[in-house]
């Protein structure tokens, strides 16, 4: 009974070694979405505003880098590179949109601001 029990978790410990042997597909839709976040913060405007432009340099960078890991095979590194690239390009947008209209409300609140104490 003891070496079937023995036998039994020897078959079950081997059959999760081998199946967490086998790579993942190479994570093209991921890259595919991840190029894409690219590129709209590169049309965006991204790399003229200081703010915007760091985070749009990390999304280059960790693009490559997972590109580099996928042709290694490294799936599931590709992956979280991926992962991190898209979100850093998506803040890259984000900020690229709204730190010129914050300037801009800044600038037109100062002016309001000056216009009012010209008045009194």
């Amino acid at each position: 009974m003891r070496n079937t029990l023995l036998a039994v978790a020897l078959a079950v410990l081997a059959s999760g070694c081998s199946a967490k042997r086998v790579t993942a597909d190479a994570p093209t839709e991921r890259l595919a979405e991840s190029q894409a976040a690219l590129r709209a913060a590169e049309q965006s405007g991204a790399a003229r505003v200081p703010e915007a432009a760091v985070y749009l340099g990390y999304a280059q960078q960790q693009l490559v880098e997972a590109q580099r890991l996928i042709s290694q095979g490294r799936h599931d590194a590709a992956e979280l590179q991926l992962h991190q690239a898209s979100a850093d390009a998506q803040l890259a947008l984000a900020l690229a949109r709204a730190v010129p209209l914050e300037h801009e409300a800044r600038r037109l609140t100062n002016q309001a601001n000056a216009l009012r104490g010209n008045t009194r």
